[in-house]
């Protein structure tokens, strides 16, 4: 009989290197929010794919943000929780971007708590391959990884390669669950984090990161009714998410509504509102 094996692997990086995408690929489904705004990722997502023999449990955190101001305590405990239990270490990089100084210092600082750190240059489809290896070459001439991977979450290049090594390196253990796919969060996460992504994507630097979405799901006869109310921190956040007559939050609601639709394969009514909650 094949033994089991098991591993914890958290994901770190600088925003918009493709960490959330990676996730959902993995998945076939969206489980962690894709945005061009920074730290839209608010807190660590747990997500366990069975490969193989091998169950992999998968944590997306919230990006590095290389100035000081955006960074929190709360953000930095997310990133770093139970940084005894991680096995590997996936650390994203876009590849069209050069190392600075400053990416160079944090990234060796996100390096230094982890036994094992695999590179993962993301994006290589918009590159030559001369500037790829140019990248592989200087990366890893100035810092210590464990292995690296070139891939494209966008074309699913070097996924199954990314999957197969991790599956070699991971350490015996036994299952949390036996059955398919899953995460640690439940559905009116799932799609309050829908919501969330959606706002962002209309609204990128109008809105703050802060901002939630507190979601209730009824399973009606034939639709499924979905409450949400959206929550600001302030008067003049309200009226940007409502916009002029209602435009906004009604393309808001028709965005997210498409993609709730898809996950319950049902028809979903939404209701959307939008309060000012004096603390977020």
């Amino acid at each position: 009989m094949t033994k089991k094996q098991s591993s914890r692997i958290l994901i770190t990086g600088f925003p918009n290197a493709g960490k959330s995408s990676l996730i959902n690929l993995l998945f076939k489904r969206k489980i962690s929010i894709v945005s061009n705004k920074i730290q839209t990722t608010n807190q660590s997502i747990q997500a366990i794919l069975n490969y193989g023999n091998c169950q992999m449990i998968f944590i997306d955190t919230p990006g590095i943000i290389e100035k000081t101001k955006y960074n929190s305590k709360k953000l930095s405990r997310e990133i770093f929780k139970n940084i005894e239990q991680i096995d590997i270490n996936l650390f994203i990089y876009d590849v069209t971007k050069i190392l600075s100084i400053s990416r160079k210092k944090k990234i060796k600082d996100i390096l230094s708590n982890f036994k094992k750190n695999y590179l993962i240059l993301n994006k290589i489809d918009l590159i030559s391959n001369e500037f790829l290896l140019m990248q592989i070459n200087q990366i890893n001439s100035e810092l210590c990884f464990s292995d690296t991977f070139p891939l494209s979450v966008k074309k699913k290049i070097g996924i199954s390669k990314l999957l197969d090594k991790i599956s070699k390196d991971s350490p015996e253990g036994k299952w949390m669950i036996s059955y398919k796919n899953t995460i640690d969060k439940d559905i009116n996460f799932l799609i309050s984090e829908i919501t969330r992504e959606k706002i962002f994507n209309l609204l990128n630097k109008e809105i703050p990161y802060v901002i939630k979405v507190e979601s209730s799901v009824s399973n009606l006869k034939s639709i499924i009714k979905v409450e949400q109310k959206i929550l600001v921190e302030k008067e003049s956040q309200k009226a940007i998410i409502i916009g002029k007559r209602g435009s906004k939050i009604k393309d808001i609601g028709t965005r997210s509504r498409n993609e709730m639709e898809k996950i319950f394969k049902k028809k979903v009514f939404l209701d959307l509102k939008v309060f000012k909650k004096l603390t977020i």
